[in-house]
């Protein structure tokens, strides 16, 4: 009876906290009486007559980009000195499908470009309603990864993955597989940026769930038994996956950061005297090692995966008004020259014919789950409610 009790409080409580924050994302397309007539913006042509374009382009002066990254700065830079008669205008901000939703429904389409790796907004509501439609420049088409439910130019693959302090640890990660994380022996030491806070912050969740099959494997590996066989194997644990992440969202020795600067902080300081613990942040928290900065590591050969990958995509808005820029703008974001600020650690072009930057793995031997955008989407509310439901139940 005291369980019950327990967990209706537990329901009361959740349901106030969701009632009284603000509204999320929605997990549904709007409904859309009639989607805007469509840009002639085609995906893929067999030839391109570029100095038409970029003749066009230039009578059209600027092309204007919401980039969901701060060095689209640098990236001015390098644009200014290509195309001095056409204007770049760049912003780097938050929101972006919402404001290019927002333009589309009123008729007052300011951005050209979609640069942003809110994939699972992308492929869920964007796309599907004509908000935002694919280009493909000729010469790359053989060089990017492109299917008929997935044909936007990936610009370039991130992602979070498990690190460590390499001061600490000279000779590598302190863990092999991913179930060690949640084995009770990290004493308050595992440090994340709260999933709650941050919508994109789920999507490492989501993934651990869709990939339940191999975390079964990796359970039988390091416990030498199934995974059913656990202490909190329930009838809301469907797969390894599931378990896992209620065992992670229980665990005691969980440590929610506001940021991804603090949670690397919290576990590389350099000079650390403390015994150091894990962390889940981005991968790119590797360049300020490279700097000298901090002393993170990022995890290799970890059972089932290191971590997640991300991807930013590139697309035109529906009504784009200047098309031929914005055209000329992804062709330029492709290539080595317009890729520069982001060729970085923890940064992968997302040209196939391109190498990584240096001293990086290439992308298909760094160990990332690549992130299904539509699982996402679908799946991101309801992984999000049972964090909750577990994480507040200690």
């Amino acid at each position: 009876m005291k369980m019950i009790v327990k967990l209706m409080a537990l329901v009361v409580l959740l349901s106030f906290i969701v009632g009284c924050a603000p509204t999320a994302t929605p997990t549904e397309a709007p409904v859309v009486p009639d989607a805007p007539a469509a840009t002639e913006v085609p995906a893929a042509p067999e030839v391109q007559d570029w100095a038409a374009i970029e003749a066009a382009a230039k009578e059209e002066g600027k092309v204007v980009v919401y980039a969901s990254s701060s060095r689209i700065e640098d990236q001015i830079e390098i644009w200014n000195q290509k195309y001095p008669d056409i204007t770049l205008e760049g912003y780097d901000m938050g929101d972006i499908a919402l404001k290019m939703v927002e333009e589309q429904k009123s008729g007052n389409v300011v951005a050209d470009v979609w640069f942003n790796s809110e994939g699972e907004t992308l492929f869920g509501e964007v796309y599907p309603n004509g908000y935002v439609l694919p280009f493909i420049p000729d010469e790359f088409a053989d060089s990017l990864i492109l299917s008929e439910d997935r044909p936007f130019a990936i610009q370039r693959f991130g992602g979070d993955a498990w690190g460590y302090n390499i001061e600490q640890n000279p000779e590598g990660c302190p863990i092999d597989n991913i179930w060690q994380v949640v084995d009770g022996t990290w004493d308050k030491k595992v440090y994340i940026e709260d999933p709650l806070a941050e919508s994109d912050k789920i999507s490492y969740y989501v993934m651990m769930i869709e990939h339940g099959d191999e975390l079964a494997q990796a359970y039988l590996d390091q416990e030498g038994k199934e995974w059913t066989t656990d202490p909190d194997f329930g009838e809301d644990t469907p797969n390894a996956g599931w378990l896992w992440v209620k065992k992670f969202a229980k665990s005691p020795n969980l440590v929610l950061m506001p940021g991804g600067d603090e949670v690397t902080e919290a576990v590389a300081s350099l000079g650390m005297t403390e015994p150091a613990g894990l962390a889940l942040t981005s991968y790119s928290k590797v360049r300020d090692t490279a700097k000298g900065e901090i002393a993170f590591g990022v995890c290799q050969d970890v059972k089932p995966s290191n971590g997640t990958s991300s991807v930013t995509y590139l697309g035109i808005a529906n009504n784009a008004p200047h098309p031929n820029a914005a055209k000329l703008y992804i062709r330029f974001a492709l290539t080595e020259e317009g890729r520069e600020p982001w060729n970085v650690l923890g940064n992968w072009p997302g040209r196939t014919d391109l190498a990584a930057p240096e001293g990086a793995p290439p992308f298909s031997e760094a160990g990332l789950w690549p992130e299904d955008p539509v699982a996402i989407y679908e799946n991101a509310s309801l992984v999000r409610d049972f964090w909750a439901i577990n994480s507040l139940g200690q």
